[in-house]
């Protein structure tokens, strides 16, 4: 028996692997098929598909941070893999999952996973709020405020001491995402309103993070997207920018799970 668990686990990760690409490939399917049809700017698609796997892989980052206090293929293979399973009913599992492998007692499991939820949440408001400001929305500018809440929460022990070093990683990450949003709306639309574009791209992720009842966050963000920016553009131009982001961000996911495949696993707990 003792011989045979090794075979046991390499099969379950094998498994589980094959479980999160099949997740992710159906909801690309699924995507595909609700692309509304218009023409797009197909090189503008290039550097938002290179921008969005910047943005993945420094999520992926942002994780090995908390958990190792630096990088790790191990730490950034987990997250990739545990990632697919926010599209499954209940939007919660991507995080539960986490948390069943962070190490440590319960109470640091937790506070590991809100670290890494806090962080990016700040993040995409902070430069959401920033570039929808910097667009003439000056009432958004409030949200750079959030910059201090990581260390505010590990002050009082809430999140972990290396919760507010993870900060800057993540706003890299966003800075990214924001590229990437900005191109795949001008692949669709020209190039109109970019800051206002990166601004609502990034307060729309924000909103679909914390409306957990939507898996993935698909149609809270695309809603909350073209309600930031309606008026600023033509009769479906908005939707179709939507789309095409959540069609660049599945390709890219896609890319960095398979390119994980062979990433080592991680072995020791977390310390510190």
């Amino acid at each position: 028996m003792a011989r045979a668990r090794p075979q046991l686990i390499r099969a379950a990760r094998a498994a589980g692997f094959a479980a999160a690409l099949a997740i992710v490939a159906i909801v690309a399917i699924k995507a595909v098929r609700d692309a509304p049809p218009r023409r797009l700017d197909w090189a503008l698609l290039i550097p938002a598909l290179l921008a969005t796997l910047a943005w993945w892989v420094l999520l992926a980052r942002g994780w090995a941070l908390l958990m190792s206090g630096a990088w790790t293929r191990a730490d950034a293979a987990t997250w990739y893999r545990t990632q697919a399973l926010r599209y499954l009913p209940g939007g919660i599992w991507a995080p539960v999952s986490r948390v069943a492998v962070a190490g440590g007692s319960a109470r640091e499991r937790l506070s590991t996973v809100a670290a890494e939820n806090v962080g990016a949440l700040c993040a995409a408001l902070v430069l959401g709020g920033g570039a929808l400001a910097a667009s003439g929305r000056i009432a958004w500018l409030g949200l750079i405020a959030m910059a201090a809440l990581p260390a505010l929460l590990a002050r009082v022990r809430v999140l972990p001491a290396r919760a507010p070093a993870t900060l800057g990683t993540y706003l890299a990450a966003f800075a990214a995402y924001a590229v990437a949003s900005v191109c795949a709306q001008a692949a669709v639309s020209g190039w109109h309103e970019p800051l206002a574009v990166a601004g609502a791209a990034g307060v729309a992720w924000a909103a679909g993070l914390v409306v957990i009842v939507a898996p993935g966050g698909i149609g809270v963000r695309e809603v909350v997207y073209v309600g930031l920016l309606a008026g600023a553009f033509g009769d479906g131009e908005l939707a179709a920018g939507a789309v095409t982001m959540r069609l660049v961000t599945i390709a890219a996911e896609l890319i960095v799970l398979v390119a994980s495949a062979r990433f080592p696993r991680r072995r020791e707990s977390p310390t510190g």
